[in-house]
């Protein structure tokens, strides 16, 4: 894979905790829709049982291992997880930042606890930070998930510097006050982050929507995007992969 122009491969997938629109659990499925796109970094949500660390066991590890018999996909051999089943795999070096909770102290937890995952991934000399996240599925959850991301512990942390990636599966649509709330949110804290694909990502089997989506600060060229509709990807997941070619300026 050639990477001397500095562009890279992103791909950001709700993996519905490997449980396929046929009912059955594959981590193999999910594996080999990653491996058809050799992607140099994967953001996951909804991939279970990262819950402790070192992990003995869990899906985390069934698809690393999957993953490691592929040949095309050995190369993602660096993985970070939290605790509410964000993944993040990349082909570089990558350290974790911050793993954690997007509910504030002073807020009642959702019945589905929503989190964050910031790594920093070194490639071409430069250091790019990547925040993969999950947001819930009433607008009062994403509101408060949104403020707690675009304050100080995340975005607006000063060690959030550009270059940098914020994907994920917002459960929102572009068109929502929720997404225009985001984007202006990310504007105020000069993280200049844009919208990054047009396309619908769910229900994979016949997608309505778009749910899942990838922002970039103005230092990211967005090249290519493409969302497959495969006959693996329409029942791997109920969500469709998005995946971005993006080159370092």
């Amino acid at each position: 894979m050639d990477h001397s122009d500095s562009s890279f491969t992103i791909v950001t997938y709700n993996v519905h905790r490997l449980i396929g629109n046929d009912r059955h659990t594959s981590a193999l499925r999910i594996a080999q829709v990653i491996e058809e796109h050799q992607p140099d970094i994967v953001a996951l949500q909804e991939l279970p049982g990262g819950r402790y660390r070192p992990e003995v066991g869990g899906t985390a590890q069934d698809l690393a291992r999957e993953l490691a018999e592929l040949e095309s996909a050995q190369g993602l051999s660096f993985m970070e997880r939290e605790r509410n089943g964000n993944v993040t795999f990349s082909r570089f070096p990558m350290r974790l930042v911050r793993a954690g909770g997007l509910h504030p102290e002073t807020r009642r937890r959702s019945i589905v606890p929503r989190g964050a995952l910031w790594v920093e991934i070194e490639m071409y000399g430069r250091r790019l930070q990547v925040i993969n996240t999950h947001l819930g599925l009433t607008p009062p959850e994403r509101s408060s998930q949104v403020k707690v991301l675009c304050g100080p512990e995340w975005l607006g942390d000063p060690e959030c510097h550009h270059p940098v990636i914020l994907c994920g599966d917002f459960n929102t649509l572009p068109s929502s006050s929720l997404h225009k709330k985001l984007k202006d949110a990310l504007y105020d804290e000069q993280e200049r982050l844009k919208l990054g694909h047009s396309e619908r990502t769910f229900p994979s089997h016949y997608p309505v929507v778009r749910f899942d989506h990838l922002f970039v600060s103005p230092d990211l060229a967005v090249e290519s995007l493409h969302i497959p509709r495969t006959t693996l990807t329409k029942v791997a997941s109920d969500h469709l992969p998005l995946v971005v070619k993006l080159r370092l300026s």
